[in-house]
């Protein structure tokens, strides 16, 4: 069995040259070299090879270096390190527009399910979750009933649900704006 303790102070030493980079940023990197290492061992132990780890983590370099070239790679978009897949971050611009939009759109949908809580609590006999034809069919309507035959089926248990989403709807909008805001020039 190979030793993994020199995989271990290797990465406990690049871990503690990534602190200029954002905690996700710098786990990102540990978490892919980490993974890259241990699978370059487990396939050599798998095919009973005796893997030198020195020789493997010296092709990485210092941990000092690589760490400076991924931060380098990160806040100032120079190019990756080389050899394997890790954080090929495009630096990627976000228009103030799209960021608009996607918070418009969010919200409006948001209060869009607000609304809908609040109307079946004044006009409750007109707003519902209806099904028609049998339960082939379900519409939420405003309106009354879209059918004579047409039977509702959540009664005031839509309001919760309305309440519910409009939060799980302005949730993921203010996350979504939240990482397109990092996008803004």
């Amino acid at each position: 069995m190979i030793s993994r303790h020199p995989i271990r102070a290797y990465m406990r030493t690049l871990a503690s040259h990534l602190g200029k980079l954002e905690r996700a940023n710098a786990e990102e990197v540990v978490r892919e070299i980490e993974s890259h290492l241990h699978e370059v061992v487990d396939q050599a132990e798998a095919r009973g090879e005796d893997l030198d780890v020195a020789a493997l983590l010296q092709g990485f370099g210092p941990p000092e270096a690589l760490a400076a070239q991924y931060v380098a790679h990160i806040q100032a978009g120079a190019p990756p390190p080389a050899g394997f897949r890790v954080i090929h971050r495009v630096k990627q611009t976000v228009t103030r527009g799209l960021y608009y939009s996607m918070g418009a759109f969010g919200y409006s949908v948001a209060i869009a399910f607000l609304l809908l809580a609040l109307a079946k609590l004044i006009e409750p006999a007109s707003v519902g979750m209806w099904s028609v034809a049998g339960g082939t069919s379900i519409t939420i309507s405003w309106s009354g009933s879209p059918h004579p035959d047409a039977r509702e089926l959540l009664g005031y248990g839509l309001i919760p649900l309305a309440l519910a989403a409009a939060a799980w709807c302005a949730e993921v909008t203010r996350r979504v704006l939240r990482v397109l805001r990092r996008g803004l020039p």
